[in-house]
């Protein structure tokens, strides 16, 4: 409304114009409020929209799809929904869901599981299994490290291992010598000493002899350390053949 003020002499002197401007100026605050106030009221009632322009606009809103029926409908949905998610709140993952409901299942068929402690429980994976190597019944006279060489033409070298002098505890079978190979143990010597067998120290580290594997005879060389060992090999060889004359 307007205010009613007494006229002063300087007030008198002001040009009409200067009077309208400060008059529209007192009432520009009001009008332009009803002036929005109208406009909100001729959109909620065009389109059915239930924001006003002072609040955030929904997608679409005061745009020239803003009539289209369609949108219109699209908008009231979106602006019904109060969304109470907050980011946060702590969310529930699918993986969680999963886990939730196979735990479920778990405890329905198998019932909880029994926690055991630790160390209380083992399974023992490796057994020990006992090997037969043919001379439990014998008795090692003589051992010794050595390479072995078989005549083909040429010496061959067959293998690095342990080289045994057994005899029989019984004495039912005559001495032989068996040699395996390291680390794989597997036997590349396995003859027996006759009486009238050919043996003979030859060089510093070597012992010659013949032997038969199976129906084949061989010509051998045992090569060991050093002529000492050398010598004590080929000795005890040649007391296990007249043991057996």
């Amino acid at each position: 409304m307007k205010r009613e003020r007494s006229l002063s002499p300087s007030d008198l002197s002001t040009p009409p114009n200067k009077k309208i401007l400060i008059e529209w100026s007192t009432e520009s605050t009001t009008q332009r409020q009803e002036t929005l106030n109208e406009s909100n009221n001729n959109l909620k009632k065009s389109n059915g929209l239930t924001t006003s322009l002072t609040k955030k606009r929904v997608f679409g809103s005061g745009t020239k799809y803003t009539n289209n029926a369609l949108m219109g409908s699209f908008a009231n949905i979106i602006s019904s929904q109060k969304s109470k998610i907050s980011i946060f709140d702590k969310q529930a993952s699918q993986n969680d869901e999963d886990k939730e409901e196979n735990g479920n299942g778990d405890d329905n068929e198998s019932g909880a599981k029994e926690e055991v402690p630790f160390g209380t429980k083992i399974q023992t994976l490796l057994q020990k299994q006992e090997v037969l190597t043919g001379e439990e019944d014998e008795i090692t006279r003589h051992i010794v490290r050595a390479k072995l060489y078989r005549m083909d033409g040429q010496w061959k070298e067959r293998g690095v291992g342990t080289l045994r002098l057994n005899y029989s505890k019984n004495n039912e079978k005559a001495p032989r010598l068996v040699m395996r190979a390291d680390n794989v143990l597997k036997v590349i010597l396995n003859i027996g000493l006759f009486n009238g067998m050919h043996v003979e120290r030859s060089q510093e580290k070597f012992v010659k002899l013949f032997a038969f594997e199976g129906s084949k005879l061989v010509h051998l060389a045992i090569k060991v350390s050093n002529p000492n060992a050398a010598d004590e090999l080929y000795k005890s060889i040649m007391d296990a053949i007249t043991s057996r004359a």
